[in-house]
């Protein structure tokens, strides 16, 4: 499934099982959530782990992250890019947090 010289080979193989993969993923969150089968805590635990493992499985067979020669390369820069989306989102909730706090008028009972 890997050439040894050019990383992945030309075969669809790799790119068709990360996509019925990822359509599992994708058929078994939508029917979780439009089934309602679970309590709400659980269904956003499944929910999570879920688009994690979406996640993963299209960092592997679509972005090819720890397949090439030299892997700690590709991981380097995929976690400084999730690490600046981590600050970007979080910064922005804790903004839209704080202005919400500040600038809505207190609710008196």
């Amino acid at each position: 499934m890997i050439d040894s010289h050019h990383g992945w080979n030309a075969s669809f193989k790799p790119q068709f099982i990360g996509f019925v993969i990822s359509f599992m993923l994708i058929v078994a969150a939508y029917r979780i959530v439009v089934h309602y089968e679970l309590t709400e805590g659980l269904l956003i635990a499944t929910i999570c782990i879920l688009g994690f493992l979406q996640a993963l499985a299209q960092l592997v067979f679509f972005l090819h992250l720890g397949l090439e020669s030299k892997p700690h390369w590709g991981l380097i820069t995929f976690l400084f890019t999730a690490l600046v989306a981590i600050i970007v989102i979080g910064g922005s909730l804790w903004i839209m947090n704080n202005l919400n706090y500040n600038l809505m008028p207190k609710m008196e009972h």
